[in-house]
């Protein structure tokens, strides 16, 4: 049975390859009657090892769909129905009889008995054998198909059949009805016995299942959780089935959420852990063969890359002790919780967990904590207040060659869409008006007609701009990843010339967004910050994306402030006037995180290794320098100089390239952490999240600010409490007011009641029907 868990049973092995034979193998099942599906009636069928996909559903409004299951399956469920008339110990007791009367009527060499020769001659003595085991009913009251048969022997192919057709309806054909969510599951099952009458597939109100390896390797996930914990995923029953409506529809939702948290909750191996959580999912999340499950360390729990996982579940179960869940937020926390770090990271490197804090900032000089600014700042020493300065400008710099970017993609975008040459001829005609009327204004007409808001106003700017800027923009306009490319990796050689001795890398308070900074007595006891020996290839590949995003975040909060605070200058500085150039790229807000996440995503598409990287020599600069000039000769005497003609022709490769290669700066962040700080301290620093320890977002924050969150929510606890009590009060004076004016209103009514005279409508208390 499907029950019996034995290797030989559920694994077979041929030449290069191992399938499962449970479900008769979907990858050996043949087209069968034409159809070319799995889950054929004349296939044993275990419900309980079925992957999501097999199971459909439909609601009950749809009345229907439900009357096309009924008519296709009317002859089993007429079957089924026959015998559902009977009691269960009836219909076991008949079986019995017609299984061992079915062995007396074979011929047979040995000796037989003269009760059995009798037996066999006398045939008409089966229907009073029948009648005798009916406990409600006599023979003559069984299902006319039954009642009216001549021979035993059309008895008993019409009883097997029907017991055949009961089995088969209600361990597997049977709808379950949800009537809360007013549906009904079932198995995508098909008619292909070789003797039952022909049903048409296509008038079944769901799509079949073709066969694919992606089924066995469900059942081999089905498999090896039941090995591992000792039971099924779903209820199920001895036989295999599932048990209940609840079963149905939890497979049918079944989703990677869930699978994740059954398999940590009921598997204590980690290599199986993580092998389920890719094998026990949706097919379009499934790995796709038994090749490639076998390929997991699971099989090869020495290897390297079991090594591997190993230390990362360890860093999980670490990080889930370094967690704190509050249970209420306000709305200001729960804004960075949604835009954390942890989440952005995951969108720029690929990966789906993150064991560490992931906001940093790296400084080519130390700080020190200022209690009377209660921040972190450098020393007011000239030569680091510049290095901090010329570190801004080239962040700062990045941060606008991607605010161009994301600018020239949208305006390229409404180039080539469905309205582009009305977009086109509106663009000419901005273009025209920019020579005599105010850019700006005529910049905020352009963005609201791109739908990219008033923050690009700026960027556009350059647009109408007739200086020394319109060969940047022109640039942008002709080839924007190129010119970002070019202007990024130009600011970021200029940054890494500032790490020319030892660094310091600082976690960030994802709070305050400021460098968390220990006090100089714990310094000694603590690894942060980490110094650094840092090479040309550490900054601009592993830490500059990390820095990249801490910078967004921080001009979101507080624009030039936020990132002169982040760096530590001192107030006493300013914002330094060099840093205004680049306020065209001030695009972040609070108020709106989809700038950052666009820009995340730009910087990645920056970050792939491609052959454009390559191509930017000094002849195609040059050449592109001469096209620039050239057009800049006529920008006074055409204002359509901007060629917006040839917006959008360059071939812009958008495509976020290979995942391995966007993890690689995480791969390296996680080995710096481990290496740098082996107990995973993090300056006592810990994260906080609102809800699963697990898929909830989480940020970095001091355990300071983690007592005054604790301390917020107990403090919104009591205050919810009182609103209710001051309800209940309200409601209790309210319902003392209403008491004593109802007790006026009697005694009003009491005195007008006529006295001394007799009359049943002077009772004392009268009582009404």
């Amino acid at each position: 049975t499907h029950m019996n868990l034995q290797l030989k049973n559920v694994l077979r092995f041929g030449t290069n390859k191992m399938v499962l034979s449970d479900f008769g193998s979907a990858l050996f099942l043949k087209s069968i009657k034409g159809v070319n599906a799995i889950g054929g009636s004349s296939t044993k069928i275990c419900p309980s090892i079925l992957p999501p996909e097999m199971i459909a559903k439909i609601e009950l409004s749809n009345r229907d769909c439900f009357d096309q299951l009924m008519r296709y399956w009317k002859y089993v469920h007429a079957d089924a129905n026959y015998l559902k008339a009977l009691t269960p110990h009836e219909r076991q007791a008949i079986s019995q009889f017609v299984e061992s009367r079915a062995e007396l009527s074979k011929p047979s060499h040995k000796p037989q008995t003269s009760e059995a020769i009798d037996s066999r001659q006398n045939g008409g003595n089966w229907k009073e054998g029948i009648s005798s085991l009916l406990e409600t009913i006599k023979f003559e009251d069984l299902p006319h198909v039954l009642a009216k048969c001549a021979s035993f022997e059309i008895f008993r192919a019409i009883w097997e059949r029907m017991c055949q057709n009961y089995d088969l309806w209600e361990t597997v054909i049977r709808p379950r009805v949800d009537e809360q969510k007013q549906c009904v599951y079932m198995l995508k099952t098909f008619e292909d016995r070789h003797d039952s009458p022909p049903r048409d597939a296509s008038t079944l109100p769901y799509k079949l299942i073709p066969p694919s390896e992606k089924v066995d390797v469900w059942i081999f996930g089905i498999f090896l959780y039941e090995l591992c914990s000792g039971g099924n995923p779903f209820h199920t029953g001895y036989q295999g089935d599932l048990r209940g409506v609840d079963s149905y529809s939890r497979l049918f939702e079944w989703d990677k959420a869930a699978a994740e948290k059954s398999v940590r909750e009921h598997v204590q191996d980690p290599l199986a852990q993580d092998l389920l959580c890719q094998v026990l999912v949706p097919a379009e999340d499934r790995l796709p063969s038994i090749s490639e499950v076998l390929k997991h360390p699971f099989f090869s729990p020495k290897s390297v890359e079991a090594e591997r996982y190993l230390e990362k579940h360890e860093e999980m179960q670490l990080l889930r002790d370094n967690t704190v869940a509050v249970r209420k937020v306000t709305k200001p926390v729960t804004y960075m919780l949604d835009n954390s770090m942890e989440k952005y990271c995951k969108l720029a490197f690929a990966t789906d967990q993150i064991a560490f804090p992931t906001c940093l900032m790296v400084l080519p000089y130390g700080l020190n904590f200022d209690e009377s600014i209660n921040r972190p700042v450098a020393a007011a020493n000239p030569r680091l207040i510049t290095c901090a300065v010329r570190l801004g400008k080239c962040l700062l710099e990045i941060n606008k060659a991607t605010a161009r970017l994301s600018f020239w993609l949208m305006m390229s975008g409404r180039m080539r869409g469905a309205e582009g040459n009305e977009f086109k001829a509106q663009m000419q005609d901005w273009l025209k008006r920019a020579r005599y009327e105010s850019c700006a204004s005529i910049a905020i007409e352009i963005v609201n007609g791109l739908g990219c808001g008033t923050n690009y106003a700026m960027i556009c700017e350059e647009v109408l701009a007739c200086d020394g800027n319109i060969s940047k923009a022109k640039s942008y306009m002709r080839d924007p990843i190129r010119a970002a490319r070019r202007a990024i990796k130009q600011n970021a050689g200029e940054l890494s010339d500032l790490y020319q001795s030892t660094s310091f890398l600082y976690l960030v308070d994802e709070m305050t967004l400021l460098p968390h900074c220990a006090s100089r007595k714990s310094q000694a006891s603590t690894p942060y910050p980490i110094h650094l020996e840092l090479s040309n290839m550490l900054i601009t590949k592993v830490l500059l994306p990390f820095m990249n995003i801490v910078v967004m975040k921080a001009l979101a909060k507080s624009q030039f402030e936020g990132l002169a605070n982040l760096l530590g200058l001192p107030p006493s500085i300013g914002i330094p006037d060099s840093w205004r150039s680049t306020e065209p790229g001030l695009i972040h807000s609070t108020d709106n995180s989809a700038s950052i996440e666009d820009f995340i995503c730009l910087q990645k598409i920056l970050r792939k290794d491609d052959l454009n990287e390559f191509m930017d020599d000094a002849s195609a600069y040059s050449r592109t320098n001469r096209s620039l000039h050239s057009g800049m000769s006529s920008a006074h005497d055409n204002p359509s100089f901007l060629s917006i003609s040839a917006l959008g022709l360059a071939n812009i490769d958008l495509s976020p390239g290979d995942p391995a290669i966007a993890a690689v700066p995480m791969a390296q962040l996680e080995l710096l952490f481990r290496e740098r700080d082996p107990d995973r301290e993090f300056g006592k620093m810990r994260r906080v999240t609102s809800g699963s320890l697990r898929t909830s977002p989480g940020l970095w924050t001091n355990t300071e600010i983690i007592r005054q969150l604790k301390r917020m929510v107990e403090i919104a606890e009591v205050e919810e409490r009182l609103r209710e009590l001051k309800q209940d009060l309200d409601k209790t004076r309210g319902s003392a007011e209403q008491y004593s004016t109802l007790l006026l209103e009697r005694k009003a009514l009491k005195k007008n009641m006529p006295k001394n005279v007799a009359s049943p409508l002077t009772e004392r208390h009268p009582e009404f029907d």
